[in-house]
This record gives C-alpha cells, structure tokens and sequence, in this order.
C-alpha cells in the first residue's frame, strides 16, 4: 500500500509541474507575444507555411482552331496571344523564386499554315505572230496544152521585208493541197532570190543563173517571168518588174523574150 501511495504522490507532482511548466510559458508567451509575432512576421513562417499547404489549380489547356485555308491568297499568322502567367505566391524573405515548371511553347505549335495549296497558273501562252495575206501566181497546163495563172492566197508573218518574203515562198513551189489542185511552179528548180529592192514603182529582183534555163521551152520562160510580176504587181505601190541575173540586165532571157526593160502584167 505504502508503494502505490508513493507512486500516486510522483504522478501527482509530475502533473503539477507539467501544469506549472505550461502557465510559466502561457505568461511568457503573453509577456512576449508582440515579439514573438514581429519575429514571425520578419522570417516569413506564416506565408512559407501558407504556400506549402496551398497549390495553384492547374490552368486549363490552350485549344488553339486552324482557320480554313484559302487555295490562292496567303493569310499572314496571327501574332500569338500573349501567355498568361499563374498567380505567384509570396517566398519568404531571403528565398528566390524558383524556376517555372510549366512547359516552354513548343517551336511546332500548330498555327494557322500560311502556305496554301498551290496556285493554279495559267499556262504561259506564246505570243501569236501577226500575220498578213500573200498573194501568189501559179500555173496550171491543160489538155489541150495551154498555160494558165492561178491565183492562190497564203497567211505568211508579218516583216520588214514583204516583197522578199512573198518571193522566197513563191520559189518554194505549191503545197501538197495546190499540187493536188492541179498547180504548178514553172520557174526552174534551184531558182535562188540574190536580192530585192524597189525604185519608184518599179521592183528590181536579181536572182541567180538557175533562173536562165527553163526546160520547158518558150512557153515555160513566158510563165515563169509571169508568176514573178504578177506575184510582185499584188504590191499596192509596184506597176512593173525589172529583172536582173546574177546582178546584171539579160537584153534577152530567151529567144524573142527581151528582158532590158521593165515588164507589167499587160506584157504577157
């Protein structure tokens, strides 16, 4: 009995003096209270305290639309907004802010794409030369042998020399749908045009001395210095034909064919 009693006396003792102990430190907490709080106030405990219990909520996802895009004029891309930062809460005094964990924007973020699909281009087209009509005299023989002008017309291009360009055609002879029409050249085979020039209205023609020998006789030299003036008198401005070979006056390209002075169509 003596035992318990003694025990029981202790845990009595050590309860006055754990009570004792805690009004010492309730009176010193009341004595020093406005220090104690001017202390915490300085160090920050309460907001490092605060920010440890308190997360920021997660802020919601960017959803970015792509515009539609338009087949042939390009849209410039819209400037970004700018990124909206998260509430930060306060450090305590004497800690720097930490490095922001949220994610940097990616260098492939999905923007509107400026490049459209590409534009249809019209094919170049080549300039379409100008061209104008020539007239040209070929000849058609009958059955009974007779030798008759044909007229025939060709769209030929424009140049700075007409008259030149409707000769040099001329000496390249029908093509196969006059050929089939019964027309011919009689102005010998390897004919060559030395040059052209026009004097008044009389048109000077020098060709070379393939033009001399016709194998078709008379009839055949007739008909060929006919297809030349007629071809050359087409020339608003020409009345006759002066023929030279090889640069110098023939008095005759044939017997009883003079050819010293000028021709017009009434000379046939």
């Amino acid at each position: 009995m003596a035992v318990r009693r003694k025990k029981r006396a202790s845990s009595k003792a050590g309860c006055l003096l754990w009570i004792v102990a805690f009004v010492v430190l309730l009176i010193l907490f009341l004595v020093k209270f406005e220090d104690i709080r001017a202390v915490v106030q300085k160090t920050g405990f309460l907001d490092a305290l605060r920010h440890a219990v308190s997360k920021p909520a997660p802020s919601a996802p960017t959803v970015q639309t792509q515009e539609p895009q338009q087949p042939e004029q390009q849209k410039p891309s819209p400037e970004a907004p700018p990124a909206v930062s998260a509430p930060q809460t306060p450090l305590p005094s004497g800690q720097t802010a930490a490095p922001s964990t949220s994610p940097a924007p990616s260098a492939q973020t999905a923007l509107p794409s400026t490049s459209g699909p590409p534009s249809e281009q019209a094919p170049e087209q080549a300039p379409t030369k100008k061209t104008r009509t020539a007239v040209l005299y070929f000849v058609q023989i009958h059955d009974d042998g007779s030798i008759s002008s044909q007229r025939v017309k060709r769209a030929i291009p424009v140049s700075d020399s007409p008259m030149q360009d409707t000769l040099e055609i001329l000496l390249e002879g029908p093509t196969e749908s006059e050929l089939r029409a019964n027309l011919l050249s009689l102005i010998p085979s390897g004919t060559k045009l030395r040059g052209v020039s026009v004097k008044g209205t009389t048109a000077i023609v020098d060709f070379n001395d393939a033009f001399g020998y016709n194998r078709y006789g008379k009839e055949g030299y007739i008909a060929q210095l006919r297809q030349i003036v007629y071809t050359l008198t087409e020339f608003q401005n020409i009345k006759d034909v002066q023929f030279l070979i090889e640069g110098k006056t023939r008095a005759f390209l044939s017997e009883g064919i003079a050819l010293d002075k000028p021709l017009t169509r009434a000379s046939f």
